[in-house]
């Protein structure tokens, strides 16, 4: 196990390390089939398998031979690497604490797996600039008009790969997309920039693709988020951009920016998709809305 610990903090946990715990493949493989009759999402079937993999390759053991003790170790291990987020970690409990009581039937160990307190941070942004120069670095225009996409519709990554041809609607004058069982396995519309969508058409007379928007080393099947994170990467070491930038960055971008350009909460919470307002009004805090149309009540007030 000791190796196994070590081998985790130098490299990050992988498929790869499956085989070295008797039984995990089979326990996987039995909690992705529960997971896609549950009808999660994409995103949280791969979140959910991934933390009850993190645990045993950590361990050493199957999840039937974990005890809390183990976990807890484990989620400090997870709290004292300063290149995990909090969100990783929250992610982690919510799987581990659903296998136990969906799998195992172990209502008492997933009770005993604590939340961990949130850290508030403010979403990470790139100015109007860097987002020209990291689109700029896109040498393969199919990835340059996923990028951009992602920003210019406030898209999830799993969105974005999951769309397909059909969901870029523009009859009657409209220019929407229709994202189908995003977060929460909730339908909704969102914007589609006219620029975008020329870029689209371009795209599609060049690579002609098939049921999916943009898809993969095969025509049929979506792009891997893995193909796309290289391509993300690629273009921001070509941009010179030093910041640490992820794909959901875009995503925090577009909102950002669309306060900064006069959009109305509620309007940016639908396009969002956030069920609530609350978790769109954190963007107030990073957008730099200018004082246009401003005004002191007091200057209406008779006196």
């Amino acid at each position: 196990m000791k190796a196994l610990k070590k081998n985790a903090i130098k490299h990050r946990f992988n498929d790869n390390q499956i085989q070295a715990v008797d039984g995990l493949s089979s326990v996987l493989a039995k909690y992705e089939k529960f997971l896609n009759v549950a009808t999660r999402s994409q995103g949280t079937r791969e979140g959910y398998r991934r933390a009850v993999r993190d645990l045993s390759v950590y361990t050493g053991l199957p999840p039937v031979g974990i005890e809390p003790d183990h976990i807890l170790d484990y989620l400090n291990f997870l709290k004292d690497n300063k290149k995990l987020s909090w969100q990783k970690i929250k992610w982690d409990v919510a799987g581990i604490k659903h296998y136990y009581r969906y799998m195992e039937h172990d209502e008492d160990m997933a009770a005993q797996i604590p939340y961990p307190k949130e850290q508030k941070t403010l979403p990470r942004i790139l100015s109007r600039e860097e987002l020209k120069r990291l689109f700029d670095g896109c040498f393969n225009s199919k990835h340059r008009v996923m990028l951009r996409l992602l920003y210019s519709a406030g898209l999830r990554r799993m969105e974005l790969l999951n769309l397909k041809i059909d969901d870029i609607e523009t009859k009657d004058g409209k220019f929407r997309i229709r994202v189908n069982n995003g977060k929460g396995s909730k339908d909704r519309y969102t914007v589609l920039s006219k620029r975008v969508h020329k870029e689209l058409q371009d795209y599609y007379r060049q690579c002609y693709p098939k049921v999916y928007l943009f898809n993969g080393r095969q025509k049929g099947h979506p792009m891997s988020s893995e193909g796309l994170r290289h391509a993300l990467n690629a273009a921001v070491k070509r941009a010179g951009i030093t910041k640490e930038v992820n794909l959901h960055i875009l995503r925090h971008c577009f909102a950002s920016h669309a306060l900064e350009d006069g959009m109305n909460i509620k309007t940016l919470q639908h396009l969002l998709g956030h069920s609530s307002v609350n978790t769109t009004l954190i963007y107030l805090h990073v957008s730099d809305i200018p004082l246009r149309g401003v005004f002191s009540p007091l200057d209406n007030m008779d006196e």
